[in-house]
């Protein structure tokens, strides 16, 4: 059976600066690279990188794109990664710790039906409610998809939920409708569940802004002070325009090229720069914004 990663990027070129990032990124940290696929709405020379490229026909450039993935899964047992996505490890050890689950999983929790954390409540599901017997709660970040029937189920339940979305009344803060919820309802329906998250496969930057201690050139990305440590950093697409960000980038291409302490010192001289001028624009901002309150100057 083949085995192998994908990723989407469609619209904006910095979706596939992201997914290039995530896949020099792995490419970097694996032993033995599998094979990685992208979806995309057109070739460049970011898709160029990869071994596979699947052209996806009128991209919607939003969560439907993501629902078409799963329609098109290029090999046997497909792990799928959000491309504002960074490893800091060899992803490889994501096939052991789905080895055991469903034909379609991720990272999450099955939850009681009266749970009210899930990315659904039982009591909105109307003519539903009779076919789920568990509420799920899922990390989008990572799909874990094996070819089969029961995969396909899940994909072909999801996208049939679309025109419904608001009449289940999902939940999430999305500006415009996730992907999560529908497929949390669709795994409940078709009998598949997460696996329990285990923070090595993947973390949130966002949690935990700040509090991080990460070195690409030493494969580190821990919560200080804690023993919490990941091989996949989840940055979200708002962090990968910072200097943190973009000096892991940055890294991650001197070692690339063979260079050594002189360039990644310069690295962290430039970015660092970059980050303490930001910091001081951000507190006079925030001074500025005191005054103006104090006086009440519109």
């Amino acid at each position: 059976m083949s085995h192998g990663f994908l990723t989407i990027a469609t619209g904006d070129e910095k979706y596939y600066k992201m997914a290039a990032n995530l896949l020099q990124s792995y490419r970097y940290f694996s032993k033995s690279p599998l094979p990685f696929a992208i979806l995309a709405d057109r070739e460049n020379e970011y898709t160029a990188e990869f071994d596979d490229v699947m052209l996806l026909e009128n991209a919607h450039c939003n969560y439907l794109d993501k629902l078409s993935m799963l329609e098109s899964l290029p090999y046997d047992v497909n792990i799928f990664i959000d491309a504002d996505c960074i490893a800091y490890g060899d992803l490889n050890r994501l096939f052991d710790m789905f080895k055991n689950a469903d034909d379609f999983s991720c990272f999450g929790r099955v939850l009681p039906l009266n749970d009210k954390t899930g990315w659904f409540e039982y009591e909105n599901l109307g003519e539903l409610k009779q076919k789920v017997s568990y509420v799920v709660g899922l990390h989008g970040g990572v799909y874990y998809m094996r070819k089969s029937k029961r995969c396909d189920a899940v994909a072909e339940t999801a996208k049939a939920l679309v025109p419904r979305y608001k009449e289940y009344r999902f939940k999430g803060n999305f500006a415009t409708p996730g992907d999560e919820p529908l497929i949390a309802l669709s795994m409940a329906l078709n009998d598949c569940k997460p696996i329990p998250h285990d923070l090595r496969g993947i973390l949130c930057y966002w949690e935990y802004v700040g509090q991080m201690r990460l070195s690409i050139t030493d494969g580190v990305a821990v919560v200080k002070n804690t023993e919490i440590k990941t091989d996949l950093l989840h940055w979200g697409t708002r962090f990968t325009i910072t200097p943190l960000y973009r000096k892991q980038i940055a890294d991650l291409r001197t070692l690339e090229k063979g260079g050594g302490r002189t360039e990644l010192l310069l690295n962290s001289m430039q970015y660092g720069a970059v980050e303490t001028c930001g910091q001081i624009d951000r507190s006079i901002k925030r001074a500025l914004n005191k005054l103006k309150r104090i006086f009440r100057i519109k």
